[in-house]
């Protein structure tokens, strides 16, 4: 399928083109990502909203926002890590998007901002998505939601981060969640998958920038990756909840994410897999200029919804 029209325009209308990364400082790439805000523009109100500082290794405090679209009652959690490349993880960037899950999926979510590299590189992001999933499955009155319904999710690296720390939780409390939902996520650092090679320039995320983002939270670890950094290398991924991936078909980040569904798959997790045609990676915020986007956006709220308010599984 073709790229959908509405983001030929967007990028055809992109002023300064398509960038290289490596010709910027951190701080210039993470002015950049900001824009997504204006071109998501203002969510829908949610009843309750509120900033929380959630604690995380080493008597650090993890920033996390809460969303509850119905305060009076316990309400289906979500825990979803918000995206950046690992470098520009930022709550304000992803509120509309979340605002849209929150409303759309009749969940509450509580969104976290993991520690960013160069200055926070690997594994210090991983722990804070580890250790805010884990405050969050015991602190679920507080958060005024059903500890009995909690899924964790994420977009593009903050889906790395969430299926980490998903693995995690499956390891030493099996059983507490009930979804994992990811939409465009990164997820290995190999760069040479056949969407890497077919989309690696035109479609918002680059090949060239997206190493400089695993460059910034690698290192030299880079040269070979850990395991605990690239959820597609995990060696075991079994005691994962039911998974939903949204992904995008003019993505670099497609197979990898496709792949390890199949994993997931073959260990026995009941997975969904929305391919994306005619969608680029940044379509999360794309509600405004793109039909398609939005389309595929509720589809995403509407899985996380149809997940956590399921029936309880018998036993």
């Amino acid at each position: 399928m073709a790229l959908h029209e509405e983001m030929r325009a967007f990028l055809a209308a992109a002023p300064e083109g398509e960038v290289d990364f490596h010709d910027f400082s951190v701080a210039e790439v993470r002015t950049a990502v900001d824009g997504w805000m204006e071109v998501a523009k203002e969510g829908p109100e949610v009843a309750e909203v509120k900033d929380l500082g959630v604690p995380g290794p080493g008597g650090t405090t993890i920033r996390a926002r809460l969303y509850h679209p119905r305060p009076a009652r316990a309400l289906p959690l979500l825990v979803f890590v918000v995206g950046g490349g690992f470098v520009a993880n930022s709550l304000e960037v992803e509120d509309t998007p979340v605002r849209r899950i929150a409303v759309a999926a009749g969940v509450a979510v509580l969104a976290v901002e993991c520690r960013s590299a160069p200055e926070h590189p690997f594994p210090l992001p991983g722990e804070d998505a580890a250790a805010a999933l884990a405050w969050a499955v015991e602190h679920t009155a507080e958060l005024g939601a059903d500890p009995g319904r909690i899924g964790v999710g994420g977009h593009s690296s903050g889906g790395a981060l969430a299926i980490g720390a998903a693995l995690r939780l499956a390891r030493t409390a099996p059983g507490r969640l009930r979804a994992l939902a990811v939409i465009t996520p990164s997820l290995d650092a190999g760069f040479d998958t056949p969407s890497y090679r077919r989309y690696a320039e035109g479609y918002a995320l680059t090949r060239t920038n997206a190493k400089w983002f695993w460059t910034q939270y690698l290192g030299e670890r880079l040269a070979d990756p850990p395991v605990e950094a690239t959820p597609a290398r995990a060696p075991r991924v079994d005691g994962l909840p039911p998974a939903v991936f949204q992904l995008a078909e003019f993505d670099v980040l497609h197979d990898e994410a496709l792949t390890l569904a199949g994993r997931l798959r073959d260990a026995g997790v009941p997975v969904t897999v929305a391919r994306g045609e005619g969608l680029m990676h940044g379509f999360f915020y794309m509600d405004r200029v793109s039909a398609a986007a939005a389309a595929a956006n509720r589809a995403f709220a509407g899985e996380i919804g149809r997940l956590l308010h399921a029936p309880e599984p018998q036993r």
